[in-house]
């Protein structure tokens, strides 16, 4: 979505200023629990940068994201800021199917993680499968782990850590049950730490598609 200040529609008073703390609230939604005036303090932040930096130029959606993202981690709440990074980029997402049974499902992107590398850069991408779990893990928290890690794509970004080389061969089959494995030990780690009493399932959507 690009929005443009210039544009007639925007035309009522602070169309910049209502056009943004529209999109953090669609973002953080009430899940991660962002108060309404933390909301408005962000967005007049991101209007006065924009209005100092930027003036008139049209803005996509998701640096208006970055730039929330930005100044909450600028005020020490870095955990929001990962977080809304991660939602506002569409990396994460809620969902709800009827497999799941009413359960809180979130569902990782693992397509939007991988980039074309040669295969020793395999730990930078668990390495950040590991820093998205803990950022997202409090919402299974009022549930004590009960719900659903769903993943999108786990052949695909497989396919990509091993530079496009041995499509759905047994290679990328064993990185993609490596993947979900990584996915299940994080989860128990989270639950231990966290105090769980159950640990989210992992579900490859894909497959159940």
């Amino acid at each position: 979505m690009i929005w443009d200040p210039s544009s007639e529609k925007e035309a009522q008073a602070s169309p910049i200023l209502s056009h943004i703390r529209a999109q953090i609230n669609e973002v953080f939604g009430r899940e991660f629990g962002l108060g309404p005036q933390t909301v408005e303090e962000l967005a007049k932040a991101v209007e006065c940068f924009l209005d100092t930096e930027e003036k008139n130029a049209a803005v996509e959606s998701r640096y208006l994201v970055m730039l929330a993202s930005r100044a909450l981690s600028s005020i020490g709440e870095g955990e929001a800021a990962r977080r809304l990074l991660l939602v506002g980029s569409g990396l994460v997402r809620a969902a709800a199917w009827e497999i799941t049974g009413g359960k809180t499902m979130w569902v990782l992107d693992l397509k939007q993680m991988s980039i074309r590398v040669d295969a020793a850069l395999e730990l930078v991408f668990f390495a950040c499968l590991r820093i998205v779990l803990e950022s997202i893990a409090d919402v299974w928290d009022d549930s004590r782990g009960c719900g659903i890690l769903g993943l999108r794509h786990v052949s695909s970004a497989a396919e990509h850590l091993l530079s496009g080389n041995d499509p759905r061969g047994r290679r990328c089959r064993r990185l993609s049950r490596e993947i979900m494995d990584a996915c299940r030990q994080n989860l128990d780690r989270v639950r231990e730490e966290r105090g769980w009493t159950d640990t989210p399932e992992i579900l490859d959507l894909d497959l159940n598609a």
